[in-house]
C-alpha cells in the first residue's frame, strides 16, 4: 500500500521538523513514519495563490501520484488544492480526512462532489461530524457520512516516566484566539495555582491576540516537540482551552503521561476529547467561561497517574491505530472501484 501525501505546514516546516505545528501536521508525520509514503511538500503561501495556479498544483499532485504508483492520495487539509474540482478528477482513490471544523459552506459541496466521483470522506469524531451536519442542514446540502472515525494520533515511542509535579496545570495550543491557550493564565491569575502555556506562533496567526498575550510569564514559545512533552509531563492536570476541538491530540499526549484532563465546553456541555480517556475518572468538563470551575477541577483531581498512563497506552496503542487505518484504506479503495465501475457501466449503455 503506497500513499501519496500532499503536505503543508503553517510554519513551512518539513514533515519531520522537531517542532510540531498542529494536529493535522502531526497526523501526516505519523502516516509518513508508519506507512510507505511519498510526501509532496507545498509552501504555505500556495494556499493563497490565484485559482489558476492552485488548479495547476492539483493537477501536479495527480501526475506525481500516478508516477510513483500510489494506491491512495491522502488529503488532510481544507484548501481547494486538496479537495477541489481538479483533484477529484483523480483515477486514484482519494481519502479525504477533515481534522478541523472549517467555517466555509463551500467545502461541504466539494466533499459531496468527491463522494460522487468515488472518493471517501472521513471525520475524526462524532462531535465534529455533528457540527458539519448542522452546517449542511442550514444550507440544504448533503454531507457525506463518515463510515469510520480516524484517530489522528496514538501513544508513540516509549512510555515516559512519571515525573514530579512542577505545574498545577498545563495547556498546549497555537497562539490564536480560537485555541485561546492564554485562557489558562487569565483563569489562574491571582490564585496560588501555577500554570504553564506551551504555544507557537505562525504567520497565519493574527497579531492582536499575540500582542495582547506576549507579556505572560510561564510560557514556552515555539519549542521542539520533545521539550514540550518533557514540560507537559511535569503537570498535575491538562486544560484543553478550545471548546470546538475536533479530537484533541494535546489531551491524548497529557493522558499518555498520566495526566488527567479538563475540557472547556460550549453551551452543549459536550467536548470531542471526552472519547479519548480510557476512563471517565480521567476527565472533567467545565463551561468555557467558568474560571472557578477550572480551579475546582484542578484541586479535585486525586488520581493514580500510573493508572491513567497505563490505561491510556492500552487503549491508544500503535498496533490498533495502524490496523484501523489499513481497514479505512481498504474501504476507500473498494468504494472507489464500486463507484467507478458503476459509472463505467452507465456510460456504456
Amino acid at each position: 500500500m503506497k500513499i501519496f501525501l500532499p503536505f503543508v505546514d503553517l510554519n513551512d516546516n518539513e514533515i519531520n521538523d522537531p517542532q510540531v505545528t498542529g494536529g493535522a501536521e502531526k497526523f501526516c508525520r505519523h502516516i509518513n513514519d508508519n506507512f510507505e509514503t511519498e510526501v509532496y511538500q507545498l509552501p504555505i503561501k500556495s494556499l493563497k495563490y490565484p485559482l489558476k495556479e492552485r488548479n495547476r498544483i492539483s493537477r501536479d499532485i495527480l501526475e506525481k501520484a500516478g508516477e510513483c504508483g500510489a494506491d491512495i492520495i491522502m488529503s488532510n487539509f481544507s484548501g481547494s488544492i486538496f479537495s477541489g474540482a481538479q483533484l477529484i478528477k483523480s483515477n486514484i482513490p482519494i481519502m479525504i480526512i477533515e481534522h478541523v471544523t472549517y467555517p466555509m459552506l463551500s467545502i461541504i459541496g466539494r466533499w459531496d462532489k468527491a463522494r460522487k466521483n468515488g472518493h471517501s470522506v472521513f471525520f475524526v469524531s462524532t462531535a465534529q461530524e455533528n457540527k458539519y451536519k448542522m452546517m449542511a442542514k442550514r444550507c440544504g446540502q448533503v454531507l457525506p457520512k463518515s463510515k469510520e472515525y480516524i484517530n489522528p494520533s496514538f501513544c508513540m515511542g516509549e512510555k515516559p516516566k512519571i515525573q514530579d509535579v512542577e505545574y498545577d496545570c498545563v495547556t498546549i495550543g497555537r497562539c490564536y484566539r480560537g485555541k485561546d491557550p492564554f485562557k489558562l493564565h487569565r483563569f489562574l491569575k491571582k490564585t496560588d495555582l501555577n500554570g504553564l502555556v506551551i504555544t507557537s506562533k505562525t504567520e497565519y496567526d493574527p497579531e492582536p491576540y499575540y500582542e495582547k498575550n506576549k507579556h505572560w510569564n510561564n510560557t514556552m514559545w515555539n519549542k521542539p516537540h520533545d521539550e514540550s512533552m518533557d514540560a507537559l509531563g511535569k503537570s498535575k492536570t491538562y486544560f484543553s482551552t478550545c471548546d470546538y476541538e475536533t479530537w484533541g491530540i494535546g489531551s491524548l499526549e497529557a493522558l499518555s503521561h498520566g495526566i488527567p484532563i479538563i475540557l472547556s465546553c460550549d453551551k452543549t456541555g459536550i467536548h470531542a476529547s471526552e472519547n479519548i480517556p480510557a476512563s471517565k475518572r480521567h476527565c472533567k468538563t467545565i463551561d468555557k467561561e467558568d474560571k472557578e470551575g477550572l480551579i475546582s477541577a484542578i484541586n479535585s483531581f486525586e488520581i493514580d497517574r500510573k493508572e491513567v498512563q497505563d490505561m491510556t497506552w492500552e487503549k491508544h496503542n500503535i498496533k490498533a491505530w495502524k490496523s484501523h487505518l489499513i481497514k479505512c484504506f481498504s474501504m476507500t479503495i473498494d468504494n472507489h472501484k464500486k463507484v467507478t465501475m458503476g459509472m463505467s457501466a452507465i456510460s456504456s449503455v
